[in-house]
C-alpha cells in the first residue's frame, strides 16, 4: 500500500493500493486499487479499480473498474466498467460504458453503452446503445439501438428506435421504430433481400433509398425508391418508385410504380404505373395494362384492362372482364356476364345481352346467379 505524492519505476511499478497524485513506470504500472490523479506508463497501465483523472498507458490501459475522466492510449484501452468522459485509442473496449464518448479506430462495448457519442473509424459495436450518435466510416452495429442517429456505410441493428438511420446499407433485423431510414439499400427483417428469416416491422416516417425492402408490415408515411417492397402489408400515404409491391393488404392513397405497381389487396385512391396488378382492388388503376385478377371496385383506365369482377368502369382500347357490373368503354369490350353498358366498336357479352356480339353500344342485365333475364341490345 502506498500513500504519498507519487511512485516512479524504471521498469515495472507494482502496488496493491495507491493513494497519491501520480504513479509512473517506463514499462508497466500495476495497481490493485488506484486513487489519484494519473497512472502513467510508457508501456501498459493496469488497475483493478481506478479512481482518478487519467490512465495513460502508451501501449495499453487496463481497468476492471474505471471512474475518472479519460483512458488514453496510442494502442488499446480496456475497461470492464468505464465511467468517465472519454475513452480514446485505436482500439477501445468496455464491458459497460457510461460517459461522454468512446473514440477510436475500433470501438466495442459488450453490454451497455450510455453516452453521447461512439465514434469508430472502422467499427462501432454496442450490445445496447443509449445515446445520441453512433458513427463509423465503415460499420456501426448494435443489437438494441436507442438514440438520435446511427451513421455508417453499413448501419446495422436488431432493433432500432431513434430519429435517423443513415448508411449505404441500413439494416434492422427485427424492428425499426423512429423517423427515417436512409440508404442505398434499406432493409427491415432478417429475411430481407438475400435470405429467409424473421419477419421485420417498420413503424416510422419513411424509408428512402434505391431499394427499400421491408420483410414484414410497413406502417409509416412513405416508401420512396427505385424498388419498394412490403411483404406483410402496407399502411401509409404512398409507395413511389420504378417498381412498388405490397403483399397482403395495402391501405394508402396511392401506389406508384413507373414500371409496375403490385398489391395483393389495394385500398386507396389509385395504383399508377405502366403495369398495375392487384388480386382485389378498391379504387382506381391507371396504367398501360391494368389487372385485377379477382375483383375490382372502382375505375380501370388504360390501354388494356382486365378484371375477374369489375364493379365500376373499364376505359381503354381493350377491356376484358368475367363479370361487369358497370360500364366498359373502348374499341373492344368483352364480358362473360354483363349488367350495365358496353360502348365500343366491338362489344361481346356471353351472358346478359340479347345477342353476344354488337357494335357501338350494348346493354346487359346479367344476374349474379348466372342466367340472365331478357336483355336489350342496340346494334
Amino acid at each position: 500500500t502506498f500513500g504519498g505524492v507519487g511512485t516512479f519505476a524504471l521498469a515495472q511499478g507494482r502496488v496493491h493500493h495507491f493513494y497519491g497524485v501520480a504513479s509512473f513506470a517506463t514499462v508497466r504500472q500495476d495497481a490493485g486499487v488506484f486513487v489519484g490523479a494519473t497512472e502513467l506508463a510508457l508501456g501498459q497501465a493496469n488497475a483493478e479499480k481506478f479512481y482518478g483523472v487519467a490512465q495513460l498507458g502508451l501501449s495499453k490501459n487496463l481497468a476492471g473498474s474505471f471512474a475518472g475522466v479519460t483512458q488514453l492510449s496510442l494502442a488499446h484501452n480496456d475497461a470492464e466498467s468505464f465511467g468517465g468522459v472519454l475513452q480514446l485509442a485505436p482500439y477501445d473496449r468496455a464491458g459497460d460504458f457510461y460517459g461522454l464518448a468512446q473514440v477510436g479506430g475500433y470501438d466495442r462495448t459488450e453490454r451497455d453503452f450510455v453516452g453521447a457519442l461512439q465514434l469508430g473509424l472502422a467499427h462501432d459495436e454496442a450490445d445496447r446503445f443509449r445515446g445520441l450518435v453512433q458513427v463509423s466510416l465503415a460499420h456501426a452495429a448494435s443489437r438494441d439501438f436507442g438514440g438520435a442517429l446511427q451513421l455508417a456505410p453499413y448501419a446495422h441493428t436488431n432493433d432500432f428506435a431513434g430519429l435517423v438511420q443513415l448508411g449505404v446499407l441500413s439494416r434492422d433485423d427485427e424492428e425499426f421504430a423512429g423517423g427515417l431510414q436512409l440508404g442505398i439499400i434499406n432493409k427491415v427483417g432478417s429475411g430481407s433481400l438475400f435470405s429467409e428469416g424473421r419477419d421485420g416491422s417498420f413503424a416510422g416516417v419513411a424509408q428512402i433509398g434505391w431499394v427499400n425492402w421491408n420483410d414484414g408490415k410497413f406502417a409509416g408515411a412513405l416508401q420512396l425508391g427505385t424498388v419498394n417492397l412490403a411483404t406483410k402489408g402496407f399502411t401509409g400515404l404512398a409507395q413511389i418508385g420504378l417498381a412498388s409491391a405490397t403483399e397482403r393488404e395495402m391501405w394508402a392513397p396511392v401506389q406508384v410504380g413507373a414500371l409496375f405497381a403490385v398489391a395483393e389487396e389495394f385500398h386507396g385512391i389509385a395504383q399508377i404505373g405502366t403495369v398495375t396488378v392487384a388480386d382485389h382492388a378498391r379504387g382506381a388503376q391507371l396504367g398501360v395494362v391494368n389487372v385485377s385478377s379477382d375483383d375490382h371496385h372502382g375505375l380501370q383506365l388504360g390501354l388494356v384492362d382486365y378484371s375477374g369482377d369489375i364493379r365500376g368502369a373499364q376505359i381503354g382500347l381493350v377491356n376484358v372482364a368475367d363479370k361487369v357490373r358497370g360500364v366498359q368503354i373502348g374499341l373492344f369490350n368483352n364480358a362473360s356476364s354483363l349488367r350495365g353498358l358496353q360502348i365500343g366498336v366491338v362489344n361481346h357479352a356471353e351472358d346478359g345481352s340479347l345477342v353476344p356480339w354488337s357494335t357501338i353500344i350494348n346493354m346487359g342485365f346479367g344476374s349474379d346467379g348466372g342466367e340472365a333475364p331478357l336483355a336489350a341490345s342496340n346494334d
